[in-house]
């Protein structure tokens, strides 16, 4: 008997690596794109709790070279954004058949502008306290209140606290107070 003896071919060597490269390049191309697909954040779905985009105010207040001026562009922009909010609310009141959709919108707009209402109040009577100029955003779980003042001793925090709990009714626990700095 005769035995049969396997040619060498470099033929099936390039055969052969084409197929292991070819899978080689799936493999990688799938690996590469479970990765990337993974560094993408998405955004998630927007509640309706939040009244504006915080990010977006502190870097529009952040462009200024006076101190006035940022809290001054800080509140522009936190009312332009309160204000595209109201509006569609507004268009939702006066176009949709829905009544619950009608009643929710304009409890959300009379939130607002209650919300509105008590920024302007609590900043005006830190101002009147002869305290330092003071930013003043209110969501439902919280009331943020920037100052500007390098240092902010315990008095002046108290102070700014007291007034803030009796204009809102949040509790202590609820209330932010930072310097600008």
């Amino acid at each position: 008997m005769e035995s049969k003896r396997k040619h060498f071919s470099y033929k099936d060597i390039l055969y052969k690596s084409r197929k292991a490269a070819a899978l080689a390049l799936i493999v990688m191309f799938g690996t590469g794109l479970a990765v990337t697909s993974s560094w993408q954040t998405e955004i998630p779905v927007h509640d309706g709790d939040v009244l504006v985009d915080s990010l977006n105010i502190s870097e529009a207040g952040t462009s200024g070279s006076e101190k006035e001026g940022t809290f001054e562009e800080r509140r522009a922009a936190l009312e332009l954004e309160r204000n595209k909010l109201i509006s569609s609310l507004d268009s939702t009141i006066s176009s949709s058949d829905n009544d619950a959709e009608k009643k929710k919108a304009s409890s959300e707009k009379e939130r607002i502008m209650n919300a509105m209402e008590t920024e302007i109040a609590v900043e005006s009577l830190i101002e009147t306290k002869n305290l330092p100029d003071s930013f003043v955003m209110i969501t439902e779980s919280s009331v943020n209140v920037t100052v500007d003042k390098q240092e902010l001793d315990t008095n002046t925090v108290a102070k700014i606290c007291d007034i803030v709990m009796r204009e809102t009714g949040k509790s202590a626990d609820r209330i932010i107070i930072q310097s600008m700095y």
